[in-house]
């Protein structure tokens, strides 16, 4: 009988766009017989963030400065506040929560020291990359990825913004700083003519470069499937994850209780099928 992983260590909380509290999240893993949970809510700091165009078709991200962020300095108190929360709510249910964060990962000059310096000042116990934004050549200028058919309409536009958005994951996991690297290819959603299985393969091809090189693990998502139809990665990735033999973790990328643990069954078929055995375990 297949064994199903029983934790995730990619879910969100009302601390940052999920839709329930962590005491919702955490006894939902409960309920369902995880063993742990990872409580990884969203760490978006640029500089420019409210000046992204993305804010002129999503006005509301300027009412939600807790998840769309400029300054480390200012989130810092809040951010040192959740964590002693979940520290102790992890004591309160009796139940092992892991600490993290789910970084976008910016280039412009001054930001990684400035993620590092935030880090140091929080009890917390990991962190993945998965970006949201794309930016430009300076690393000035943001749009969030599901913007990107809204504002343009130039497919050499998309081509640069998205290649440049792969290129990023690679420099993400080069940095040694992540347990893990969320949704290679959550750039999927923008539909198969923007950007579809085999396009940037070279790019793609470098990120698991890096991943391989620097024992860096990568997750299996089953948001794909109710996004997109098919996990997060596809199959052609997973095909080259087993030739590297880069461990792999299972996540449900939940937003709400009912996603908790949805669709694991699925994803260790998968992984199965694919011949991939190297997992990650905290």
């Amino acid at each position: 009988m297949l064994k199903i992983q029983d934790f995730s260590y990619h879910s969100h909380t009302t601390f940052s766009d999920g839709h329930d509290t962590a005491v919702a999240m955490i006894r939902r893993a409960k309920a369902i017989g995880f063993s742990e949970l990872g409580i990884s809510d969203h760490l978006m700091v640029h500089k420019n963030m409210w000046q992204s165009r993305s804010c002129c078709v999503n006005p509301n991200m300027l009412q939600q400065p807790e998840i769309y962020c400029t300054d480390f300095k200012q989130i810092l108190e809040s951010f040192q506040r959740h964590c002693d929360e979940l520290r102790q709510l992890s004591k309160a249910e009796n139940f092992k929560i892991h600490i993290g964060f789910e970084v976008d990962f910016f280039t412009y000059n001054g930001w990684l020291e400035e993620l590092q310096w935030f880090l140091a000042q929080l009890d917390y116990d990991y962190i993945i990359t998965g970006n949201h934004f794309l930016f430009d050549e300076n690393c000035a200028q943001l749009i969030n990825l599901t913007d990107l058919p809204k504002l343009y309409r130039d497919k050499a536009i998309y081509q640069d913004y998205l290649q440049r958005h792969f290129q990023t994951m690679a420099q993400a996991v080069n940095s040694g700083l992540f347990k893990f690297l969320a949704h290679i290819d959550y750039a999927r959603k923008l539909g198969d003519d923007i950007c579809g299985p085999d396009d940037f393969w070279a790019e793609k091809i470098a990120i698991l470069n890096a991943l391989e090189a620097s024992d860096c693990s990568m997750e299996i998502s089953t948001k794909g499937l109710r996004k997109v139809g098919d996990f997060y990665p596809s199959g052609n990735i997973l095909a080259e994850v087993a030739k590297r033999k880069i461990a792999m973790v299972i996540s449900d990328d939940a937003h709400q209780i009912g996603e908790v643990g949805a669709n694991f069954a699925d994803a260790e078929a998968t992984l199965q099928k694919y011949g991939i055995c190297r997992r990650l375990h905290f």
